[in-house]
């Protein structure tokens, strides 16, 4: 196996796949990547057997060929080298690996466990789409942020994505706060739900470009981001995500419109006073008014801004996270947002005033206040 290669081609391919590889397994063969080269194409595969990650660059190729290679000094020696082109061969006899530069000779030892696991031999699409990498990735950014690190509730550690003709919806909830996102543009020939383990979706939106074209495919069990470079198969998390449609309200009328930088700022500032562990605060609305308070009593520390708003309904005093509060703010794309209430003991809907090309929806829920 011989081939010469552009460093910095491999230098932006390489860290795509090496992304995927768990820091500690119990499988060696899983701290390896594998080199497979035909016709001048260099792929490069890693996995930790719940996700398969492939990349593949131009190369000038003498012989082809494949073989697993340690993936942590392989990609530490490819990032310190300088531009350039670096000559690739293996020794069949001595499964020796040389890399040589203009710079210096690296020798190297190949993995000793042979080919890794490849999940693309099981995987036969069933539904498709095709969408640009800015458009999946805003929807991931968006989301990713709500879905829960808890590992007693596995359903809602990855995003669920409801493919349809009619569109797609992407839908994040830790059981405090939950994001919508629907896009009518994203159609797919299918219908389906499928949860994506946030590791997925997190390696999807370090890994393309925004300009790239994504197809994406999905089956009952696993889904893949592909482009003509690199692909992204996943195993899909088989459990039954909550009906999260019940926990939106339907009737919350005391609607205030504000600037959410206003509200942003307030935040931030009140929460230094705020307690560590819970973050809380309360949001009093009056008339074209909102007064962001919070105390802490053990510290003998409190905190109070007022913030004109557009305002028209009865007094309400509601508890919250504001951490939750913020995190929904920050990943809205609009100056002004909406603040939908009903009681302080149901949840505040939040959403910009001028949707953009996807309707957007963050749900807080309220925390109850002592009396």
């Amino acid at each position: 196996m011989k081939f010469s290669a552009n460093i910095a081609d491999l230098q932006g391919t390489l860290p795509k796949v090496t992304a995927v590889i768990p820091t500690r397994s119990t499988l060696a063969q899983l701290e390896n990547v594998q080199l497979e080269l035909k016709s001048k194409k260099l792929s490069i595969m890693g996995t930790d057997l719940e996700i398969n990650v492939r990349s593949s660059i131009e190369v000038a190729s003498k012989t082809d060929g494949a073989i697993s290679i340690p993936a942590k000094r392989f990609a530490e020696i490819i990032r310190s080298l300088p531009e350039g082109d670096l000559n690739f061969s293996l020794d069949k006899a001595t499964r020796r690996i040389s890399l040589q530069t203009a710079q210096g000779n690296y020798t190297m030892t190949s993995a000793e466990q042979g080919e890794l696991p490849d999940m693309s031999k099981e995987f036969k699409a069933e539904g498709s789409t095709t969408t640009s990498a800015a458009t999946l990735k805003k929807m991931i950014s968006m989301a990713i942020f709500a879905a829960s690190t808890n590992e007693f509730r596995v359903a809602m550690m990855g995003l669920l994505f409801q493919f349809s003709p009619d569109g797609t919806t992407c839908v994040a909830t830790d059981g405090h706060r939950l994001v919508k996102i629907t896009n009518p543009d994203l159609k797919t020939d299918t219908e389906r739900d499928v949860i994506v383990p946030a590791k997925a979706v997190n390696l999807v939106a370090k890994s393309f470009n925004d300009s790239d074209e994504i197809t994406i495919s999905f089956s009952a069990t696993q889904i893949e981001f592909k482009n003509e470079e690199t692909s992204i198969l996943s195993r899909l998390i088989d459990e039954q995500y909550p009906n999260y449609e019940a926990v939106i309200p339907r009737e919350n009328e005391k609607v205030m419109t504000i600037s959410k930088s206003a509200v942003l700022s307030s935040l931030k500032r009140v929460m230094i006073f705020s307690d560590a562990d819970t973050r809380q605060i309360r949001m009093q609305l009056k008339k074209n008014a909102l007064t962001v308070l919070t105390d802490n009593a053990e510290e003998g520390a409190d905190a109070k801004e007022e913030i004109s708003c557009d305002y028209n309904h009865d007094d309400l005093l509601i508890g919250f996270n504001g951490k939750f509060v913020e995190e929904a703010l920050s990943h809205i794309d609009s100056e002004d947002v909406t603040f939908k209430f009903s009681t302080p003991t149901r949840a505040c809907i939040i959403e910009p005033v001028k949707q953009s090309k996807e309707d957007v929806l963050m749900l807080v829920m309220p925390v109850r206040l002592n009396a």
